[in-house]
């Protein structure tokens, strides 16, 4: 039996000890509940005032977001509008480009048609000279032959005739000597 007392004891004390514990956490109940009350109050004071503002808050960052997006809808929108006009301006200078080269390769066609036709024409005309420089020396050729064949035959027939015909009929003679000698076929 002096166990048991001695247990009951010690679990009275232990309870005792626990109490005291619990305490030490929990507060008293008055204070407990004039804490509710003052976070209540303080709660509801800053319901009451910052409600207004809080909404406001909200509204403008609301309105700032919204503003925001349009904005850079309005960006899109005109970021596709330069990029469609730049597409096209790249198209249009493609355009433009072969349109400038095709003009080149025409534009060289008709420089070298045109220096062909000039080459052609200075060669017609050197060719032209040339025959006619030709045909010139010829008959410059074929006169001084004429005339040393007039010079020879003339002094020939002086050694032949060695001074029977006169001088006069020697230069008919020797007239148609080449008079003969020119409607001989070349």
């Amino acid at each position: 039996m002096v166990n048991l007392l001695a247990s009951v004891a010690f679990l009275a004390q232990a309870a005792e000890e626990e109490s005291k514990g619990i305490n030490l956490v929990l507060p008293d109940k008055y204070e407990l509940v004039a804490g509710i009350i003052a976070f209540l109050l303080v709660f509801g004071f800053i319901l009451w005032k910052g409600r207004p503002m809080i909404n406001r808050m909200v509204t403008n960052r609301q309105e700032a977001i919204r503003s925001r997006l349009a904005e850079a809808e309005r960006a899109k929108t005109e970021a596709e509008s330069v990029l469609a006009d730049y597409q096209r301006r790249v198209a249009g200078a493609h355009d433009e480009a072969n349109r400038i080269l095709e003009e080149g390769r025409r534009s060289a066609e008709a420089v070298r048609a045109e220096i062909l036709a000039k080459a052609k024409a200075e060669n017609d005309d050197l060719a032209r000279r040339a025959r006619e420089g030709i045909e010139a020396d010829r008959e410059r050729a074929a006169e001084q032959v004429r005339d040393l064949v007039a010079a020879l035959s003339l002094e020939l027939a002086q050694k032949v005739v060695a001074g029977s015909v006169d001088a006069g009929a020697q230069r008919a003679l020797v007239d148609r000597y080449i008079d003969e000698l020119e409607g001989m076929p070349h």
